[in-house]
């Protein structure tokens, strides 16, 4: 019995074991492993999330970064080159452009600037404001892929310029509400497309610019409207000061004028009791030259302060200065001065005085020649310009200092030797120009220096 029983107990034992083998050998088999790669599924989805995600932060804190930046950046260029070379590099693209609204004409989108493109001609760079991708664009406000406008909807011109950045994107940049400009950006230099980062951080980037670019073109603009209102009262106080000048030089002028008629009028009488000495004649003489120069410096004074008052009538620009030059011709050549004409085919009529903007053509003229004693080039030219006619005569000299241009047309002041100029010339010439509703300026230009007189135009012939 006790035989059988260990037998029937083995027996059964053995089945029992058999039995638990039997139910866990697939447990052992699949269990383990399933398990094992279910974790590994899941620890790389999520190391690929976490991945995705230090590059979203990343790139969130490059845009923070970048947007202190460009806030930073008040210059224009600078900053549309800063905003194209951090586009570039972040991507890794090679090329890419900017199209903004020109002042002048806001119903297109002009190139603006570009890096990476040789062949993009700037006047033939441009986008309509009111075609179909335009539109679209502005609607969607989000980075588009070349390959599918070009496709779907953009005109003949549209596609040719697209077509110099595919593969790539196309991102709206748009500023309260509208769209302010279009940023083209191609040619990964992975030879992969565009992925899904790329395109949220140039979105973000763009809404950045897009307000750094109405922030620096405000910014342009206040500095235009500054400069211009420091000219104005640069202009105010400058003829403030002339006319302040001008009045004293008035009153000084008749004061010496009487005294100066008995002098030259006792130099003749003196000139009369010589009785043939010579060396007395010449003293006399040297004393009547001195007086003739002071008598034309207080003339030269009248001039400046005291308007003439004869009537203005029609002056043929053109007419006249062929006349002057003509007249100064000699000189020019004596002079190996080449002169040089830029006059437009029909004459070119304004208001004033015949007799006066020949004057101020002629100081300008022997001025010029002041500065070429070795010969040189003069170009006198005459064009009509937002309804004022220009006259602009530009020499080969050396130019005026910078430090001394704004002084040229105060009284008395001269660069030339002493005794060889008063300093009025020039403030003659402004006092006319001025009193002709005109204005004259100077400016240094590359390779000499360049007079301009603005008068406004009365017709043309």
């Amino acid at each position: 019995m006790t035989g059988k029983s260990k037998s029937k107990s083995s027996t059964g034992s053995a089945k029992k074991t058999g039995g638990k083998a039997g139910s866990r050998q697939p447990a052992t088999r699949n269990g383990p492993n399933a398990g094992i790669k279910e974790l590994n599924a899941k620890v790389t989805s999520l190391t690929a999330s976490n991945r995705q995600l230090k590059r979203k932060i990343f790139d969130l804190y490059t845009v923070f970064e970048i947007s202190r930046n460009f806030n930073a950046v008040l210059h224009y260029e600078t900053l549309l080159d800063t905003f194209i070379l951090t586009s570039l590099a972040q991507v890794g693209a090679s090329k890419a452009a900017l199209f903004l609204p020109p002042e002048r004409y806001p119903n297109c989108f002009a190139l603006q600037h570009s890096k990476g493109i040789t062949d993009l001609v700037e006047k033939d760079a441009w986008f309509k404001a009111d075609t179909d991708l335009l539109k679209m664009l502005a609607r969607l406000s989000r980075p588009e892929p070349t390959g599918e406008l070009i496709e779907k909807i953009t005109t003949p011109k549209e596609k040719a310029l697209l077509e110099q950045f595919h593969p790539g994107l196309v991102i709206p940049l748009i500023y309260q509400a509208r769209l302010s400009g279009i940023f083209v950006i191609g040619d990964k230099m992975s030879n992969r497309d565009f992925q899904l980062d790329d395109i949220e951080f140039l979105s973000i980037l763009g809404s950045q610019i897009s307000v750094a670019i109405e922030n620096a073109r405000l910014y342009r603009s206040e500095l235009a409207a500054t400069r211009q209102l420091r000219e104005a009262q640069e202009q105010l106080v400058h003829s403030e000061r002339l006319a302040a000048l001008g009045e004293m030089s008035a009153k000084i002028a008749h004061e010496i004028n009487n005294p100066l008629g008995i002098i030259q009028n006792y130099v003749l009488l003196v000139r009369r009791t010589t009785d043939g000495n010579v060396e007395a004649s010449n003293y006399i003489d040297v004393v009547g030259h001195e007086i003739s120069r002071i008598a034309r410096i207080v003339q030269e004074l009248l001039d400046f302060t005291r308007p003439s008052q004869s009537a203005f009538a029609k002056v043929d620009l053109k007419e006249l200065a062929d006349e002057v030059l003509g007249l100064m011709g000699p000189q020019f050549a004596k002079q190996k001065v080449e002169i040089i004409r830029e006059f437009p085919a029909d004459g070119l009529l304004i208001k004033g005085l015949d007799e006066n903007i020949r004057q101020v053509l002629m100081n300008i003229l022997i001025n010029a020649l002041d500065v070429l004693p070795g010969g040189g080039q003069i170009k006198v030219a005459i064009l009509r310009e937002d309804g004022q006619a220009l006259l602009r005569v530009c020499d080969s000299g050396p130019g005026i200092k910078p430090e001394i241009v704004p002084h040229i047309f105060e009284p008395f002041f001269t660069t030339k030797d002493p005794g060889k100029g008063t300093g009025l010339g020039l403030s003659v010439c402004y006092g006319i120009i001025k009193r002709h509703g005109g204005e004259i300026t100077y400016r240094n230009v590359e390779g000499g220096g360049c007079f301009q007189i603005a008068i406004p135009v009365l017709s043309e012939i």
